[in-house]
């Protein structure tokens, strides 16, 4: 296939909250060695930037901590030419406890001040979105906040709260806007909880999760629970603990993106929220889940599944001239500071 005009990248990566503090981290050093040169390019990423709790008070014990977290992203890609984004996952809001919003406001204020005078979080206030975040004459980015659907406490919403959207089906009704007003370029839409997923999150089990259900949390949890140890898989899979994709919040979300999305074929969505990488398409739609850059966890196989792997890595997307796009997937290899190329493909 002859390649035409590279005209813009798009790096993807989520989770990445627990990269080492006071050390040069694998993933940080494999991601700045991958960063484009071009101002047309974008860095995506997606959620859980600070593991466990999202950015405390300043009084707070983990709040040392929790800054320096911050701090390896910004030292990693200080130097990106391109646009920069950060969204929010369920670890930024506080792990979604009632409290979370002032967690995802400080970070918010800490992050643009970072990266000053550019800003860098998005959607802002705590908002549920849709935003635009960047677009050219290929390609528009989309960020929404999937947390927003599923938080407990405080969720903002009106102008009160800083908000363009006044009521949830407002959000809708502005993502279709933005999709109708783009639909003649490649569209990325970005947000933390993953649309489809073939892992955890996404009710996927394996054997050893029915006969020992603590492994589910713990690796090495090997507590037998033959029949009885099945309910906590199946009670995931089908009604969902608050981070889970059939969680019911979630489910009016994605069932409502899976129906918006289907309306514009080619339409590409990045999530992280799985431990692990992962390309899908479904119904003409793309779906990529970049959430292993600091920790992995297991991938299953599906019909619709193009590429999964269980590696601490990220995406890189090449968007052409003729609309056509490259994905590729690097992760990290102790012997050569520029990874292990393992996927290398075009989306259809």
């Amino acid at each position: 296939m002859t390649e035409s005009k590279l005209m813009c990248e798009v790096l993807v990566i989520g989770d990445s909250g627990n990269v080492k503090r006071r050390q040069e981290d694998e993933v940080l050093s494999l991601l700045k060695n991958h960063l484009p040169n071009s101002t047309e390019s974008v860095l995506l990423f997606l959620g859980d930037n600070i593991y466990p709790h999202g950015l405390p008070a300043e009084n707070d014990v983990l709040r040392d901590d929790a800054e320096l977290v911050l701090k390896a992203h910004y030292n990693a890609v200080k130097d990106f030419k391109g646009k920069t984004v950060f969204i929010s996952g369920n670890h930024d809001w506080n792990k979604g406890k009632r409290d979370g919003l002032a967690y995802v406001l400080r970070q918010e204020d800490y992050l643009n001040n970072l990266f000053r005078p550019q800003q860098v979080f998005f959607p802002e206030n705590g908002c549920p979105g849709p935003k635009e975040v960047f677009s050219n004459e290929f390609l528009a980015i989309i960020a929404i906040n999937t947390q927003w659907w599923v938080q407990k406490g405080v969720r903002p919403i009106g102008k009160t709260c800083g908000c363009e959207q006044e009521t949830e089906e407002d959000f809708f009704v502005q993502l279709k806007a933005l999709l109708e007003k783009h639909k003649n370029k490649r569209i990325l839409v970005a947000g933390h909880y993953p649309i489809y997923s073939n892992s955890l999150h996404g009710g996927k089990y394996k054997i050893k999760h029915h006969l020992f259900p603590f492994t589910i949390y713990k690796k090495n949890a090997y507590f037998p629970l033959p029949f009885i140890g099945s309910l906590l898989p199946m009670y995931r899979k089908y009604f969902g603990a608050k981070e889970d994709l059939s969680h019911p919040r979630f489910r009016v979300l994605r069932k409502k993106l899976k129906a918006i999305f289907r309306t514009y074929p080619g339409l590409t969505y990045v999530a992280g929220h799985e431990h692990n990488l992962q390309f899908i398409e479904k119904y003409e739609n793309n779906f990529i889940v970049s959430g292993a850059a600091s920790k992995s966890t297991y991938v299953m196989d599906s019909k619709y599944s193009r590429f999964g792997m269980s590696a601490k890595g990220f995406f890189k997307l090449k968007f052409y001239e003729d609309l056509r796009v490259k994905v590729e997937v690097l992760i990290v290899d102790d012997q050569n500071k520029d990874g292990e190329l393992v996927y290398d493909g075009w989306m259809r």
